[in-house]
């Protein structure tokens, strides 16, 4: 899940934009910051840490430093590329592979200012950018967080669609993502890749997205005790939810239901 919460001090090092690039020099190449590829047009296969697949616009493509990036151009391509880094931080935790931006008007306006800078290394330009990439990244983590479940974009895959159907009916009771895999006749390792591809997170994410909002609505509405609410999420006690809950929420349920309780 994204934190950034504790980020300061984004340093852009590198912002280069291809119009358009038909292959790339190097298929797997290794930078010394973060990096990311933020696709306008066309399709490009990439590998990192073991994620594979395609990606395309309203993907974007992050990297750790110095681990090895595969890439193949599937289509003639136009994206930006950036490397960045931080001056100070605590503690921080990002995405790493693809993730996806529903908002696909706000990720257009956002290249158009990047595409406005390209090239251009100067503090203030590079002060900007990295403004730009922040707000992505807080729209990203805003998007799973609140979007995800209410507001999904239609979903092309049947088999995906049928399986987020599943999961709303079973979210609550003890069910596992194996369970659901083999419900839509899939491997986990497959159903959570077409789930992720689908979706822009993952299987087991969108479950817990489920259950946590059970979990405030029951915390606010009633006088359940934790572990009685943890079984009526589908978590088998007390102390795991609490653990998951205070993950996500950063803070624990009772502190939770203290706070915001009328």
């Amino acid at each position: 899940m994204l934190s950034l919460s504790t980020i300061t001090g984004m340093e852009i090092h590198q912002h280069s934009y291809w119009n358009p690039i038909i292959q790339f020099q190097l298929s797997e190449d290794t930078y010394p910051h973060w990096n990311l590829f933020c696709i306008e047009e066309g399709v490009f296969e990439y590998e990192v840490m073991g994620q594979k697949g395609e990606a395309q616009f309203g993907e974007i493509i992050f990297c750790p430093p110095h681990i090895p990036l595969k890439r193949k151009a599937v289509t003639p391509l136009k994206f930006h590329f950036l490397r960045f880094s931080f001056r100070d931080i605590e503690q921080y935790e990002l995405p790493v592979g693809k993730i996806k931006i529903l908002d696909t008007e706000r990720l257009s306006s956002t290249y158009s200012h990047l595409r406005s800078m390209a090239f251009n290394e100067t503090e203030l330009s590079n002060r900007w950018k990295a403004h730009l990439i922040y707000d992505l990244l807080q729209l990203y983590g805003m998007e799973n967080q609140l979007l995800t479940i209410d507001n999904q974009p239609k979903i092309k895959d049947p088999v995906i669609a049928k399986a987020i159907e599943h999961l709303h009916e079973q979210a609550f009771t003890h069910t596992t993502i194996q369970r659901i895999a083999s419900h839509c006749g899939l491997s986990s390792i497959q159903f959570t890749r077409r789930f992720q591809e689908s979706i822009g997170i993952s299987p087991s994410e969108y479950l817990t997205l489920l259950r946590l909002r059970q979990a405030r609505t029951l915390l606010l509405e009633t006088d359940y005790t934790i572990d009685d609410i943890a079984n009526r999420c589908g978590y088998s006690n007390g102390f795991y939810f609490s653990r998951v809950f205070s993950k996500k929420m950063k803070m624990s349920p009772s502190s939770f239901r203290k706070m915001h309780r009328i």
